[in-house]
Parts: C-alpha cells; structure tokens; sequence
C-alpha cells in the first residue's frame, strides 16, 4: 500500500505538522447493517473533506464523514465502538503507512 499517511495520522496536529490526516468516511450509510467504515486522506484542496479515494481504494463520492478524531497520536483512527466495521483494507493501510 502506499504510504498516503503520516507517522501520526488521524490526529488534529498533523495539518498544522503538514502530514495528511486520516478522515473517517462510512460506506452505505442509510443502511445501518451494511454500513462500513474507511480510512480516507484529507483532500488536498480542502482540508477535513475526504480525497477522492479510501486506504483500500473506494472512491468517496457517495460516501459520508464521520466526524471523529483520535485524542492522541497512537490511538487507533476509527471509534471503538465501530470496530466491527471497519474495512480491514484501510485499517492496514493506515497502519503500514
């Protein structure tokens, strides 16, 4: 996978540290049992908006923000409680980068 993401992705000091920060986008929405939960880079132009593509290579267009950020450098970028659906694509993107 490509490393799109820096050493403390996911935590709100990375724009201000110029490394690209991870946006938690949810696939299928409307439908709370299909829902999944992707890793996206913020996009370039618009910081805290989703780039184009997840980690795992979905486009993002149909997608929503999750608004949530870690408290910490370290801890994991998706929320606890939505562990079950995250997309272990992105979730090992995230974690080689």
């Amino acid at each position: 996978m490509s490393s799109w993401l820096g050493p403390d992705a996911g935590h709100p000091r990375c724009a201000e540290a110029g490394m690209v920060s991870v946006i938690v986008v949810l696939e299928n929405p409307g439908s709370p049992d299909l829902v999944m939960v992707h890793a996206a880079p913020s996009a370039p132009d618009v910081p805290g908006d989703p780039g184009p593509l997840t980690a795992c290579g979905i486009d993002t267009t149909e997608m929503v923000t999750y608004p949530w950020q870690p408290s910490r450098p370290g801890q994991r970028w998706w929320q606890p409680e939505l562990r079950d659906r995250v997309r272990p694509r992105c979730d090992q993107a995230v974690r080689v980068a």
